[in-house]
């Protein structure tokens, strides 16, 4: 099965449900408003309109809204609650989508932090013509770059972001772009030689299946942290990873169906710079994608799916106050007493 190629069965059909579940997460949480808009930017690679959504803190009461025959809660479309926020952008995985981190982005948004998840146009469930080109490698970083000068601008958002204070995380291959944008050089034909031969059960190389020398170099000096999550870590190369110099987050998912181990242990052991490091016990791989409600998730699929034993919901109410705290310290958030 491609890549998160589930959205597109799976999202297409069932869609706001699953922001249901992150919702539900977090509904009992003695923490600020969550607001939430959708915006649209240029794409860089060819002038296109490609979107990013944002997660926000608010005054204003979530109240529930429909989409479809689904409805969640959220405050959509109201104003920025007051002060300067730092900012998070978010890189989902290859053919994924904006919302499959909802509920860390709302977990952050409830921490006083401003999310903008970037839905990459040509490598989401929507759009997945690119998914294992040079143009895929190479779009990613330059997407997320070109949302962050979008949201930076926008006329509802400028006045209330705190421009030094800006973090980044991603998931597998949005792992990639956000070390890309951390000062990552990457080297795809390191892709097509490890894809070669590959470790024995790692899905990843259907990723890896175009013949190219080409490196990209894309770095974003406003980004000041960066969480990894299941990183694609083949392309880079312990000089292509000179250039790091912020602070890092790094998960790995013990038993990862994806990504091997080892391109997450390798990455660990060329970072130049200290980080913080976990390996998930029993996580498969999509563990970082939001928790997904029981009563869909055989038809979700393995997405939706965890190893015996591993509690995804458990794990993200950690894995989300993680993140926010490694935010917290390496951003000097200074709490307001929301």
């Amino acid at each position: 099965m491609p890549f998160f190629k589930w959205w597109e069965d799976a999202v297409l059909r069932m869609g706001w449900l699953l922001i249901i579940g992150a919702a539900v997460l977090w509904a009992g949480a003695a923490a600020a408003e969550v607001g939430m808009r959708a915006l649209s930017f240029t794409n860089p690679a060819d002038g296109g309109a490609a979107r990013v959504v944002v997660w926000y803190p608010t005054d204003v009461p979530e109240t529930p809204v429909r989409r479809g025959p689904f409805t969640f809660r959220v405050a959509e479309g109201a104003p920025v609650a007051e002060g300067r926020h730092p900012l998070v952008m978010l890189s989902h995985g290859s053919g994924g989508s904006a919302f499959g981190h909802a509920d860390t982005a709302m977990a952050l948004a409830r921490r006083g932090y401003v999310v903008a998840a970037v839905h990459h146009r040509g490598n989401a469930f929507d759009d997945d013509r690119d998914a294992g080109t040079e143009r895929m490698w190479r779009n990613r970083p330059a997407q997320l770059s070109a949302a962050l000068d979008y949201v930076l601008a926008d006329p509802d958002l400028a006045g209330r972001l705190d421009g030094d204070r800006i973090g980044a995380f991603g998931f597998s291959a949005g792992g990639y772009t956000v070390l890309v944008a951390a000062g990552g050089v990457a080297d795809l034909g390191r892709i097509t030689a490890h894809c070669r031969t590959p470790p024995a059960g790692e899905r990843f190389c259907h990723l890896g299946n175009e013949e190219t020398q080409a490196r990209v170099a894309a770095r974003d000096p406003r980004i000041r942290a960066a969480v990894l999550m299941a990183p694609v870590g083949v392309p880079f190369s312990k000089g292509g990873l000179a250039g790091v110099t912020i602070p890092i987050r790094l998960y790995r998912a013990e038993r990862d169906e994806q990504i091997a181990g080892s391109q997450v242990e390798k990455l660990r052991e060329r970072l130049p710079v200290p980080f913080e490091y976990e390996v998930v016990r029993d996580a498969g791989h999509f563990a970082f994608l939001m928790p997904v409600p029981a009563a869909i998730a055989a038809e979700v699929g393995p997405p939706a799916w965890d190893p015996p034993g591993f509690d995804r919901a458990a794990f993200h109410e950690r894995m989300n106050a993680e993140i926010a705290d490694f935010f917290d310290r390496t951003l000097a958030i200074e709490r307001q007493g929301r």
